[in-house]
Protein backbone atom coordinates (compact mmCIF):
# COMPACT_ATOMS: atom_id res chain seq x y z
CA UNK A 1 0.00 0.00 0.00
CA UNK A 2 1.26 3.09 -1.21
CA UNK A 3 1.99 5.91 2.09
CA UNK A 4 0.84 2.71 4.25
CA UNK A 5 3.59 0.32 5.27
CA UNK A 6 2.52 -2.68 5.23
CA UNK A 7 3.55 -5.30 8.00
CA UNK A 8 0.85 -7.50 7.99
CA UNK A 9 1.98 -10.58 11.03
CA UNK A 10 -0.49 -14.12 10.19
CA UNK A 11 -1.33 -15.48 13.70
CA UNK A 12 -1.21 -19.04 13.98
CA UNK A 13 -2.18 -21.31 16.71
CA UNK A 14 0.51 -23.14 18.38
CA UNK A 15 -0.09 -26.97 17.24
CA UNK A 16 1.73 -29.27 19.59
CA UNK A 17 2.67 -32.32 17.70
CA UNK A 18 1.80 -35.64 19.58
CA UNK A 19 3.86 -37.97 18.01
CA UNK A 20 6.86 -36.62 18.89
CA UNK A 21 5.89 -35.17 22.46
CA UNK A 22 8.84 -36.06 24.59
CA UNK A 23 11.36 -33.28 26.90
CA UNK A 24 13.01 -32.41 24.17
CA UNK A 25 10.42 -31.01 22.45
CA UNK A 26 7.56 -29.96 24.46
CA UNK A 27 9.40 -27.80 26.05
CA UNK A 28 10.92 -25.45 22.86
CA UNK A 29 9.51 -22.52 22.18
CA UNK A 30 7.02 -21.55 18.79
CA UNK A 31 8.81 -20.48 16.32
CA UNK A 32 7.55 -16.67 15.07
CA UNK A 33 4.92 -14.63 16.41
CA UNK A 34 1.81 -16.59 18.53
CA UNK A 35 -1.61 -14.83 19.26
CA UNK A 36 -0.46 -15.16 22.94
CA UNK A 37 2.49 -12.83 22.91
CA UNK A 38 1.11 -9.95 20.15
CA UNK A 39 -1.49 -7.88 20.33
CA UNK A 40 0.69 -6.24 23.28
CA UNK A 41 1.77 -2.96 21.90
CA UNK A 42 1.06 -0.47 19.58
CA UNK A 43 3.28 -1.51 16.75
CA UNK A 44 1.46 -4.69 16.68
CA UNK A 45 -1.43 -3.75 16.83
CA UNK A 46 -0.93 -1.23 13.96
CA UNK A 47 0.66 -4.81 11.86
CA UNK A 48 -3.18 -6.03 12.44
CA UNK A 49 -4.85 -3.22 11.44
CA UNK A 50 -2.34 -2.73 8.39
CA UNK A 51 -3.47 -6.81 8.01
CA UNK A 52 -6.82 -5.50 7.22
CA UNK A 53 -6.29 -3.15 4.75
CA UNK A 54 -4.13 -5.37 3.21
CA UNK A 55 -6.99 -7.99 2.54
CA UNK A 56 -8.65 -4.86 0.48
CA UNK A 57 -5.58 -6.01 -2.37
CA UNK A 58 -7.24 -9.06 -3.17
CA UNK A 59 -10.59 -7.10 -5.03
CA UNK A 60 -8.40 -5.91 -7.49
CA UNK A 61 -5.38 -7.69 -7.97
CA UNK A 62 -4.50 -10.26 -11.11
CA UNK A 63 -4.08 -13.61 -8.91
CA UNK A 64 -3.04 -15.57 -12.40
CA UNK A 65 -6.05 -15.19 -14.45
CA UNK A 66 -8.39 -15.38 -11.84
CA UNK A 67 -9.38 -11.59 -11.44
CA UNK A 68 -12.85 -11.23 -9.57
CA UNK A 69 -13.50 -7.52 -10.90
CA UNK A 70 -15.95 -8.50 -12.88
CA UNK A 71 -18.34 -9.36 -10.15
CA UNK A 72 -19.17 -6.01 -9.81
CA UNK A 73 -18.46 -4.15 -13.25
CA UNK A 74 -20.06 -6.50 -15.80
CA UNK A 75 -23.43 -6.95 -14.58
CA UNK A 76 -24.70 -3.48 -15.39
CA UNK A 77 -25.34 -1.62 -18.80
CA UNK A 78 -22.02 0.63 -18.80
CA UNK A 79 -19.27 -2.06 -19.77
CA UNK A 80 -19.71 -5.70 -21.46
CA UNK A 81 -17.19 -8.50 -22.86
CA UNK A 82 -17.42 -11.19 -25.63
CA UNK A 83 -15.75 -13.50 -23.01
CA UNK A 84 -17.64 -15.89 -21.09
CA UNK A 85 -18.38 -13.92 -17.81
CA UNK A 86 -21.83 -14.88 -16.52
CA UNK A 87 -21.91 -11.94 -14.79
CA UNK A 88 -22.20 -10.19 -18.21
CA UNK A 89 -24.77 -12.00 -19.54
CA UNK A 90 -26.52 -13.85 -15.98
CA UNK A 91 -26.78 -17.37 -18.31
CA UNK A 92 -25.23 -20.05 -16.86
CA UNK A 93 -24.39 -18.16 -12.91
CA UNK A 94 -24.62 -20.93 -10.66
CA UNK A 95 -23.24 -21.14 -6.88
CA UNK A 96 -20.57 -23.39 -8.54
CA UNK A 97 -19.00 -20.02 -10.27
CA UNK A 98 -15.04 -19.50 -8.48
CA UNK A 99 -15.50 -15.74 -9.17
CA UNK A 100 -18.15 -16.00 -7.03
CA UNK A 101 -16.68 -18.20 -4.27
CA UNK A 102 -13.33 -16.13 -4.03
CA UNK A 103 -15.20 -12.99 -3.66
CA UNK A 104 -17.20 -14.37 -1.12
CA UNK A 105 -14.34 -15.79 0.97
CA UNK A 106 -12.00 -13.23 0.73
CA UNK A 107 -14.91 -10.74 1.97
CA UNK A 108 -15.33 -12.79 5.13
CA UNK A 109 -11.59 -12.99 5.59
CA UNK A 110 -11.02 -9.15 5.98
CA UNK A 111 -13.97 -9.18 8.19
CA UNK A 112 -12.53 -11.78 10.11
CA UNK A 113 -9.57 -9.74 10.50
CA UNK A 114 -11.49 -7.14 11.62
CA UNK A 115 -13.29 -9.26 14.06
CA UNK A 116 -10.04 -10.02 15.82
CA UNK A 117 -8.95 -6.88 16.23
CA UNK A 118 -12.06 -5.23 17.68
CA UNK A 119 -11.77 -7.83 19.86
CA UNK A 120 -7.74 -7.58 20.71
CA UNK A 121 -8.71 -3.93 21.46
CA UNK A 122 -10.55 -5.02 24.20
CA UNK A 123 -9.05 -7.39 25.47
CA UNK A 124 -5.66 -5.68 25.63
CA UNK A 125 -6.42 -1.89 25.58
CA UNK A 126 -4.39 -1.48 29.11
CA UNK A 127 -2.02 -3.05 28.03
CA UNK A 128 -1.30 -2.25 24.27
CA UNK A 129 -1.97 1.82 23.88
CA UNK A 130 0.58 3.08 27.18
CA UNK A 131 2.64 5.53 24.83
CA UNK A 132 -0.45 6.71 21.96
CA UNK A 133 -3.64 5.99 24.07
CA UNK A 134 -5.30 7.65 20.76
CA UNK A 135 -4.35 4.40 18.66
CA UNK A 136 -6.95 2.58 20.46
CA UNK A 137 -10.16 4.77 19.13
CA UNK A 138 -7.99 4.87 15.70
CA UNK A 139 -7.84 1.21 15.29
CA UNK A 140 -11.01 0.82 16.29
CA UNK A 141 -12.72 3.31 14.01
CA UNK A 142 -10.47 1.74 11.21
CA UNK A 143 -11.28 -1.91 11.93
CA UNK A 144 -15.09 -0.67 12.16
CA UNK A 145 -14.60 0.73 8.78
CA UNK A 146 -13.07 -2.01 6.73
CA UNK A 147 -15.58 -4.39 8.00
CA UNK A 148 -18.87 -2.15 7.41
CA UNK A 149 -17.19 -1.46 3.39
CA UNK A 150 -16.79 -4.98 2.98
CA UNK A 151 -21.00 -5.54 4.46
CA UNK A 152 -21.80 -3.10 2.00
CA UNK A 153 -20.27 -5.15 -1.03
CA UNK A 154 -21.22 -8.26 -0.16
CA UNK A 155 -25.19 -6.91 0.14
CA UNK A 156 -24.49 -5.56 -3.20
CA UNK A 157 -23.98 -9.18 -4.27
CA UNK A 158 -25.40 -11.61 -2.51
CA UNK A 159 -28.09 -9.60 -0.77
CA UNK A 160 -29.88 -10.94 2.40
CA UNK A 161 -28.41 -14.79 2.04
CA UNK A 162 -25.05 -13.73 3.60
CA UNK A 163 -24.59 -13.62 6.76
CA UNK A 164 -24.04 -11.09 9.24
CA UNK A 165 -20.57 -12.31 10.84
CA UNK A 166 -19.90 -9.17 13.70
CA UNK A 167 -17.72 -11.08 16.52
CA UNK A 168 -14.89 -13.30 16.23
CA UNK A 169 -15.48 -16.81 15.73
CA UNK A 170 -13.64 -18.65 18.10
CA UNK A 171 -15.86 -21.91 19.32
CA UNK A 172 -17.63 -24.41 16.84
CA UNK A 173 -20.85 -23.54 17.81
CA UNK A 174 -20.74 -19.95 16.56
CA UNK A 175 -19.40 -21.32 13.01
CA UNK A 176 -22.67 -21.53 10.95
CA UNK A 177 -24.28 -18.37 11.40
CA UNK A 178 -27.85 -17.95 9.49
CA UNK A 179 -28.67 -15.60 6.64
CA UNK A 180 -29.44 -12.15 7.16
CA UNK A 181 -32.89 -10.48 7.21
CA UNK A 182 -34.05 -7.45 5.54
CA UNK A 183 -31.86 -5.18 5.51
CA UNK A 184 -29.25 -6.06 8.43
CA UNK A 185 -26.52 -6.02 6.91
CA UNK A 186 -26.98 -2.59 6.02
CA UNK A 187 -28.20 -1.50 9.32
CA UNK A 188 -24.65 -2.75 11.35
CA UNK A 189 -22.81 -1.18 8.77
CA UNK A 190 -24.41 2.52 9.15
CA UNK A 191 -24.23 1.74 13.54
CA UNK A 192 -20.46 0.50 12.89
CA UNK A 193 -20.04 3.94 10.69
CA UNK A 194 -21.63 6.06 12.91
CA UNK A 195 -19.51 5.10 15.55
CA UNK A 196 -16.05 4.99 13.22
CA UNK A 197 -16.88 8.58 12.26
CA UNK A 198 -16.61 9.44 16.50
CA UNK A 199 -13.40 7.57 16.54
CA UNK A 200 -10.93 8.44 13.32
CA UNK A 201 -8.84 11.35 12.72
CA UNK A 202 -9.63 14.18 10.51
CA UNK A 203 -6.24 13.26 8.95
CA UNK A 204 -3.56 11.76 9.36
CA UNK A 205 0.32 12.44 8.73
CA UNK A 206 2.50 12.45 5.80
CA UNK A 207 3.91 8.58 6.51
CA UNK A 208 0.22 7.22 7.26
CA UNK A 209 -1.43 9.51 4.20
CA UNK A 210 -4.55 6.52 2.22
CA UNK A 211 -6.00 5.38 5.67
CA UNK A 212 -9.33 5.91 6.20
CA UNK A 213 -10.62 8.90 8.17
CA UNK A 214 -13.69 10.84 10.07
CA UNK A 215 -14.95 11.81 6.32
CA UNK A 216 -14.29 8.44 5.10
CA UNK A 217 -16.67 7.24 7.94
CA UNK A 218 -19.20 9.81 7.33
CA UNK A 219 -19.44 9.62 3.18
CA UNK A 220 -19.59 5.84 3.72
CA UNK A 221 -22.91 5.99 6.28
CA UNK A 222 -24.38 8.90 4.33
CA UNK A 223 -23.82 5.93 0.74
CA UNK A 224 -24.87 3.46 3.22
CA UNK A 225 -28.33 5.23 4.15
CA UNK A 226 -29.17 6.44 0.94
CA UNK A 227 -29.17 2.83 -0.45
CA UNK A 228 -31.22 1.67 2.71
CA UNK A 229 -33.89 4.61 2.10
CA UNK A 230 -34.04 3.81 -1.18
CA UNK A 231 -34.99 -0.06 -0.67
CA UNK A 232 -37.12 0.47 2.52
CA UNK A 233 -38.53 3.39 1.28
CA UNK A 234 -37.75 5.50 4.67
CA UNK A 235 -37.31 9.51 4.63
CA UNK A 236 -35.76 9.06 7.89
CA UNK A 237 -32.75 7.58 6.42
CA UNK A 238 -32.43 10.14 3.56
CA UNK A 239 -32.53 13.17 6.26
CA UNK A 240 -29.30 11.05 8.41
CA UNK A 241 -27.60 10.57 5.42
CA UNK A 242 -27.83 14.63 4.78
CA UNK A 243 -26.52 14.91 8.38
CA UNK A 244 -23.72 12.50 7.79
CA UNK A 245 -22.46 14.50 4.56
CA UNK A 246 -23.36 17.79 5.75
CA UNK A 247 -20.53 17.25 8.20
CA UNK A 248 -17.67 16.30 6.16
CA UNK A 249 -14.95 18.95 6.20
CA UNK A 250 -12.18 19.93 4.23
CA UNK A 251 -13.02 17.43 1.15
CA UNK A 252 -13.68 19.54 -2.13
CA UNK A 253 -14.02 18.56 -5.94
CA UNK A 254 -10.56 18.27 -7.81
CA UNK A 255 -10.16 21.32 -10.33
CA UNK A 256 -9.83 18.33 -13.13
CA UNK A 257 -12.04 15.31 -13.47
CA UNK A 258 -8.95 13.69 -14.62
CA UNK A 259 -7.38 14.03 -11.59
CA UNK A 260 -8.99 11.57 -9.65
CA UNK A 261 -7.07 9.04 -11.85
CA UNK A 262 -3.64 9.96 -12.01
CA UNK A 263 -1.53 8.23 -10.48
CA UNK A 264 0.30 11.50 -9.37
CA UNK A 265 -2.69 13.06 -7.36
CA UNK A 266 -3.37 10.15 -5.26
CA UNK A 267 -5.19 11.13 -1.87
CA UNK A 268 -6.01 14.16 -2.74
CA UNK A 269 -9.08 16.47 -1.38
CA UNK A 270 -11.77 14.75 -3.60
CA UNK A 271 -11.02 11.19 -2.69
CA UNK A 272 -12.45 9.96 0.54
CA UNK A 273 -10.95 6.12 -0.05
CA UNK A 274 -8.85 4.38 -1.77
CA UNK A 275 -7.08 1.19 -2.39
CA UNK A 276 -3.24 1.67 -1.82
CA UNK A 277 -2.06 0.00 -4.75
CA UNK A 278 1.82 -0.70 -4.93
CA UNK A 279 4.50 -2.04 -6.60
CA UNK A 280 6.60 -4.66 -4.59
CA UNK A 281 9.62 -4.29 -2.77
CA UNK A 282 10.98 -7.02 -4.96
CA UNK A 283 9.47 -8.38 -7.96
CA UNK A 284 6.14 -7.93 -8.31
CA UNK A 285 4.52 -11.54 -9.26
CA UNK A 286 1.28 -11.30 -10.32
CA UNK A 287 0.63 -14.64 -9.67
CA UNK A 288 1.39 -14.88 -6.40
CA UNK A 289 -1.15 -15.03 -3.18
CA UNK A 290 0.38 -11.87 -1.17
CA UNK A 291 -0.77 -13.61 1.71
CA UNK A 292 1.73 -16.18 1.41
CA UNK A 293 4.33 -14.54 -0.44
CA UNK A 294 4.55 -10.76 0.92
CA UNK A 295 7.79 -9.62 -0.82
CA UNK A 296 6.94 -10.44 -4.55
CA UNK A 297 3.32 -10.91 -4.32
CA UNK A 298 0.73 -8.59 -6.46
CA UNK A 299 0.08 -5.46 -4.31
CA UNK A 300 -0.88 -3.33 -7.64
CA UNK A 301 -4.70 -2.89 -9.06
CA UNK A 302 -5.12 -5.04 -12.20
CA UNK A 303 -6.75 -2.92 -15.43
CA UNK A 304 -5.49 -5.58 -17.84
CA UNK A 305 -8.95 -6.57 -18.87
CA UNK A 306 -9.62 -3.07 -20.54
CA UNK A 307 -6.74 -3.70 -22.37
CA UNK A 308 -6.84 -7.30 -23.15
CA UNK A 309 -3.28 -7.67 -21.57
CA UNK A 310 -1.97 -10.22 -21.13
CA UNK A 311 -2.77 -11.31 -24.78
CA UNK A 312 -4.14 -14.74 -23.45
CA UNK A 313 -6.62 -13.83 -21.96
CA UNK A 314 -8.31 -13.67 -25.16
CA UNK A 315 -11.63 -12.26 -25.71
CA UNK A 316 -12.42 -12.03 -21.56
CA UNK A 317 -11.63 -8.34 -21.90
CA UNK A 318 -14.38 -5.66 -21.10
CA UNK A 319 -15.34 -3.00 -23.28
CA UNK A 320 -17.51 0.59 -23.07
CA UNK A 321 -21.24 -0.65 -24.41
CA UNK A 322 -22.73 0.99 -26.90
CA UNK A 323 -25.87 1.90 -24.34
CA UNK A 324 -23.06 3.56 -22.19
CA UNK A 325 -21.37 5.37 -25.11
CA UNK A 326 -24.61 6.80 -26.61
CA UNK A 327 -25.06 8.33 -23.03
CA UNK A 328 -22.05 10.55 -23.30
CA UNK A 329 -22.89 14.05 -24.43
CA UNK A 330 -20.29 15.17 -27.20
CA UNK A 331 -18.09 17.46 -26.06
CA UNK A 332 -18.17 16.65 -22.46
CA UNK A 333 -14.31 16.63 -21.30
CA UNK A 334 -14.57 14.03 -19.09
CA UNK A 335 -15.26 11.76 -21.45
CA UNK A 336 -11.39 12.08 -22.71
CA UNK A 337 -10.81 10.44 -19.14
CA UNK A 338 -13.35 7.68 -19.59
CA UNK A 339 -12.84 6.07 -23.10
CA UNK A 340 -10.93 6.75 -26.28
CA UNK A 341 -13.72 6.88 -28.62
CA UNK A 342 -11.54 6.67 -31.73
CA UNK A 343 -10.39 3.38 -30.66
CA UNK A 344 -10.06 1.18 -33.64
CA UNK A 345 -11.02 -1.94 -31.59
CA UNK A 346 -13.17 -2.98 -28.91
CA UNK A 347 -9.81 -2.00 -26.12
CA UNK A 348 -11.68 1.43 -25.49
CA UNK A 349 -11.40 1.91 -22.13
CA UNK A 350 -9.02 4.51 -21.18
CA UNK A 351 -9.83 5.49 -16.80
CA UNK A 352 -6.97 4.64 -14.77
CA UNK A 353 -4.63 3.99 -17.58
CA UNK A 354 -4.89 7.30 -19.14
CA UNK A 355 -1.92 8.64 -16.45
CA UNK A 356 -1.67 5.45 -15.09
CA UNK A 357 1.46 3.94 -13.53
CA UNK A 358 2.28 0.65 -14.17
CA UNK A 359 4.69 -1.66 -11.81
CA UNK A 360 7.87 -2.76 -13.17
CA UNK A 361 9.46 -5.44 -14.60
CA UNK A 362 7.60 -8.15 -16.31
CA UNK A 363 4.27 -7.59 -14.59
CA UNK A 364 3.95 -4.62 -16.60
CA UNK A 365 2.95 -6.54 -19.52
CA UNK A 366 -0.37 -7.22 -17.48
CA UNK A 367 -1.62 -3.62 -16.88
CA UNK A 368 -0.97 -4.11 -13.26
CA UNK A 369 -1.27 -0.48 -12.44
CA UNK A 370 1.21 1.35 -9.02
CA UNK A 371 -2.17 4.03 -9.88
CA UNK A 372 -4.89 4.00 -6.66
CA UNK A 373 -8.57 2.46 -6.75
CA UNK A 374 -10.53 5.49 -5.74
CA UNK A 375 -12.84 3.82 -4.26
CA UNK A 376 -15.07 6.64 -2.51
CA UNK A 377 -15.14 10.25 -4.09
CA UNK A 378 -16.37 13.23 -2.78
CA UNK A 379 -18.38 14.10 -6.17
CA UNK A 380 -20.05 10.47 -5.81
CA UNK A 381 -20.85 11.92 -1.92
CA UNK A 382 -22.33 15.35 -4.06
CA UNK A 383 -24.56 13.39 -6.40
CA UNK A 384 -25.65 11.12 -3.32
CA UNK A 385 -26.81 14.15 -1.21
CA UNK A 386 -28.79 15.61 -3.99
CA UNK A 387 -30.41 12.48 -4.17
CA UNK A 388 -31.50 12.14 -0.35
CA UNK A 389 -32.82 16.18 -0.75
CA UNK A 390 -35.12 15.00 -3.48
CA UNK A 391 -36.29 11.91 -1.83
CA UNK A 392 -36.79 13.34 1.32
CA UNK A 393 -38.23 16.29 -0.04
CA UNK A 394 -35.99 18.65 0.41
CA UNK A 395 -35.02 21.81 -1.52
CA UNK A 396 -35.19 20.95 -5.08
CA UNK A 397 -33.23 23.69 -6.70
CA UNK A 398 -30.24 22.82 -3.69
CA UNK A 399 -30.07 19.46 -5.15
CA UNK A 400 -29.93 20.51 -8.68
CA UNK A 401 -27.26 23.31 -7.83
CA UNK A 402 -25.57 20.05 -6.45
CA UNK A 403 -25.43 18.09 -9.42
CA UNK A 404 -24.63 21.12 -11.20
CA UNK A 405 -21.06 21.76 -9.28
CA UNK A 406 -20.27 18.30 -10.72
CA UNK A 407 -20.97 19.45 -14.31
CA UNK A 408 -18.94 22.92 -13.92
CA UNK A 409 -15.98 21.27 -12.52
CA UNK A 410 -16.66 18.82 -16.11
CA UNK A 411 -16.88 21.84 -18.44
CA UNK A 412 -13.53 22.62 -16.72
CA UNK A 413 -11.39 19.81 -17.53
CA UNK A 414 -10.57 20.16 -20.68
CA UNK A 415 -6.27 19.22 -20.89
CA UNK A 416 -5.65 21.33 -24.03
CA UNK A 417 -7.99 24.57 -24.71
CA UNK A 418 -10.46 26.85 -22.99
CA UNK A 419 -13.64 25.68 -20.48
CA UNK A 420 -16.40 23.58 -22.38
CA UNK A 421 -19.62 24.67 -23.10
CA UNK A 422 -20.86 21.21 -21.94
CA UNK A 423 -22.26 19.57 -19.91
CA UNK A 424 -24.33 22.85 -19.33
CA UNK A 425 -25.65 23.48 -15.89
CA UNK A 426 -29.16 22.17 -15.21
CA UNK A 427 -32.64 24.38 -14.70
CA UNK A 428 -32.51 25.07 -10.91
CA UNK A 429 -36.28 25.60 -11.19
CA UNK A 430 -36.97 22.16 -12.45
CA UNK A 431 -39.44 20.85 -9.56
CA UNK A 432 -40.88 17.26 -10.74
CA UNK A 433 -39.37 15.07 -8.91
CA UNK A 434 -39.05 12.19 -11.32
CA UNK A 435 -37.30 14.22 -13.68
CA UNK A 436 -34.25 15.65 -11.21
CA UNK A 437 -33.96 11.80 -9.99
CA UNK A 438 -33.03 11.12 -13.60
CA UNK A 439 -30.98 13.76 -14.21
CA UNK A 440 -28.79 12.61 -11.05
CA UNK A 441 -28.79 8.73 -12.10
CA UNK A 442 -27.88 9.92 -15.80
CA UNK A 443 -24.73 12.09 -13.80
CA UNK A 444 -24.05 9.25 -11.81
CA UNK A 445 -23.77 7.40 -14.58
CA UNK A 446 -20.88 9.20 -16.54
CA UNK A 447 -19.07 10.83 -13.26
CA UNK A 448 -18.54 7.54 -11.76
CA UNK A 449 -18.58 5.34 -14.82
CA UNK A 450 -16.66 2.21 -14.51
CA UNK A 451 -15.63 2.85 -10.65
CA UNK A 452 -16.41 0.31 -7.45
CA UNK A 453 -19.81 -1.14 -9.27
CA UNK A 454 -21.31 2.21 -8.67
CA UNK A 455 -23.70 2.07 -11.87
CA UNK A 456 -24.87 -1.96 -11.00
CA UNK A 457 -25.52 -0.83 -7.42
CA UNK A 458 -27.74 1.78 -8.41
CA UNK A 459 -29.45 -0.19 -10.89
CA UNK A 460 -29.86 -2.76 -8.21
CA UNK A 461 -31.31 -0.68 -5.72
CA UNK A 462 -33.81 0.92 -7.86
CA UNK A 463 -35.22 -2.06 -9.39
CA UNK A 464 -35.51 -3.43 -5.53
CA UNK A 465 -37.28 -0.36 -4.68
CA UNK A 466 -39.36 -1.01 -8.23
CA UNK A 467 -38.49 2.11 -9.85
CA UNK A 468 -37.10 0.29 -12.89
CA UNK A 469 -37.44 -2.62 -14.22
CA UNK A 470 -34.41 -4.85 -15.45
CA UNK A 471 -36.14 -7.56 -16.70
CA UNK A 472 -36.80 -4.89 -20.16
CA UNK A 473 -33.90 -2.42 -19.47
CA UNK A 474 -31.35 -2.29 -22.32
CA UNK A 475 -28.14 -3.67 -21.13
CA UNK A 476 -26.34 -3.08 -24.54
CA UNK A 477 -24.83 -6.68 -23.92
CA UNK A 478 -22.44 -8.39 -26.62
CA UNK A 479 -23.55 -11.75 -25.80
CA UNK A 480 -26.26 -12.54 -28.21
CA UNK A 481 -27.63 -14.83 -25.19
CA UNK A 482 -27.99 -12.03 -22.85
CA UNK A 483 -31.13 -12.85 -20.17
CA UNK A 484 -31.32 -11.31 -17.14
CA UNK A 485 -34.31 -12.69 -15.02
CA UNK A 486 -35.41 -11.48 -11.68
CA UNK A 487 -33.78 -13.43 -9.56
CA UNK A 488 -30.25 -12.24 -10.72
CA UNK A 489 -30.87 -9.55 -8.74
CA UNK A 490 -28.77 -11.08 -6.35
CA UNK A 491 -26.05 -13.34 -6.86
CA UNK A 492 -25.35 -17.15 -5.64
CA UNK A 493 -23.94 -18.38 -2.30
CA UNK A 494 -21.31 -20.53 -3.10
CA UNK A 495 -22.32 -24.27 -2.95
CA UNK A 496 -19.90 -25.34 -0.48
CA UNK A 497 -21.05 -22.55 2.09
CA UNK A 498 -24.84 -23.58 1.95
CA UNK A 499 -22.91 -27.22 2.36
CA UNK A 500 -21.33 -26.40 5.31
CA UNK A 501 -23.45 -24.30 6.90
CA UNK A 502 -27.38 -25.31 7.00
CA UNK A 503 -28.42 -22.34 8.72
CA UNK A 504 -27.63 -20.43 5.19
CA UNK A 505 -30.38 -20.01 2.81
CA UNK A 506 -29.48 -19.92 -0.78
CA UNK A 507 -30.75 -17.08 -2.77
CA UNK A 508 -34.02 -17.53 -5.14
CA UNK A 509 -33.52 -19.14 -8.26
CA UNK A 510 -30.50 -20.67 -7.95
Amino acid sequence: MKNIKIQFSIFLLFVLSFTACNESTIELNPIGDTEAGFFQNESQMNQAVMGIYQKINFFYSFRGSSWITGVVLLPDDDLTTQGGHEFENFVGMNSSNGSLGSYYRYGYQLIARANTVLQKIEENKDIAYKLKPELKNYHRGEALFLRSWMYFRLWNIFGNAAPLVNERITSLKDAYPPSCTGTQMLDQAIKDLQEASTLLPASWDAANKGRVTKNSALGLAGKILVYRGTVNKQNADFTAAITAFNGISGASLMPNYGDNFDATKENNAESLFEFQSNDQAQETNPFLNNDDFSVVGEMGAYFGFYSQSPSWIGSNFYTATESFKGALEPGDPRNQFIINSAAPDLKNVVKYIKNGNRVGSWASDYNIQQNNVRMLRYADILLLKAEALVRSGGSKSEAIGLINQIRQRARKSNINGPEATVPADLNTSETDTNTILEWIFKERRIELAFEEGNRWYDLRRRSIAGEINLATWNFSSLKPDFKFQSFNISFPIPQGEIIQNSNLVQNQGY
